[in-house]
C-alpha cells in the first residue's frame, strides 16, 4: 500500500439522491454476497452488456466476497438506504488485465502496477442518470490520488454503442488513446491524474 495512505477516501460516505432516499458508498465487505448477486440478477441485459471484468454467477461473487483485498482491487458498492440493496458497483484494478496491458503497450503507453488503476463501473439500470455515477467517480478519483495513481484506464475499454457512458468518461477528462474490436467497436480511454 501507499505510504501516503489515509483512510479518508476508504470511510464511507452517505450521500443524497433525493429527498428521501441516502445512499452511502463504501467498500464491499464480505457479507456482501447475497446483495451482490441480486445487483447482478436486477441488471438489464444492455447494462450488463457493458459491464464484463467478470462473471455475474453466484460461485464467481462468492468468491470475490471471500478473497477481498483492496491492493489488488478496490471494490466499492453504493447501497440504497431505503431498500438496503446495492445499486452499484465500481471496481479499481491495480495495473490492468493482459489484453488491456497488450493493447496499451502497443500504443507506447506501458501500464504499471504501482502507478495505473483501471476503472470498471456499475449503475442499476433504475439509478443511471441520476447524478450516483459523479459521486463514485469522484470517490474512485480520491482513491486513486491516495493510492499514488497516475493515470486510471477503463478496463476493457468502452463499447462505442454505449455513448452516454462515452460523453460522461469524456466530462470527466478522459483521452481516446485508440480502438479496438472483438464483438463491437470499442474505445481505449484513460484519464491522467495530475496534482
Amino acid at each position: 500500500m501507499n505510504p501516503l495512505f489515509t483512510v479518508a477516501p476508504f470511510t464511507p460516505e452517505t450521500i443524497s439522491l433525493s429527498l428521501d432516499e441516502q445512499i452511502t458508498i463504501r467498500l464491499l465487505e464480505s457479507s456482501d454476497s447475497a446483495k451482490l448477486t441480486a445487483y447482478f440478477g436486477g441488471l438489464s441485459e444492455q447494462t450488463k452488456s457493458y459491464f464484463a471484468p467478470h462473471s455475474f454467477i453466484v460461485e464467481t461473487v462468492e468468491h470475490i466476497c471471500k478473497t477481498l483485498n483492496p491492493e489488488e482491487v478496490v471494490r466499492l458498492v453504493a447501497v440504497s438506504s431505503a431498500t438496503g440493496k446495492i445499486i452499484a458497483y465500481f471496481l479499481l484494478l491495480s495495473g490492468a488485465t493482459p489484453s488491456d496491458t497488450a493493447r496499451f503497450q502497443a500504443l507506447g503507453m506501458p501500464i504499471h502496477t504501482a502507478t495505473d488503476y483501471s476503472i470498471a463501473p456499475s449503475i442499476a439500470d433504475d439509478y443511471q442518470s441520476r447524478g450516483l455515477g459523479n459521486h463514485l467517480m469522484k470517490k474512485s478519483l480520491a482513491i486513486a490520488r491516495t493510492m499514488g495513481k497516475q493515470r486510471i484506464i477503463l478496463w476493457g475499454g468502452i463499447q462505442d454503442r454505449n455513448q452516454r457512458a462515452m460523453h460522461y468518461y469524456q466530462k470527466y477528462g478522459f483521452i481516446n488513446a485508440g480502438q479496438f474490436t472483438n464483438d463491437v467497436l470499442n474505445y481505449d480511454m484513460y484519464l491522467p491524474l495530475g496534482d
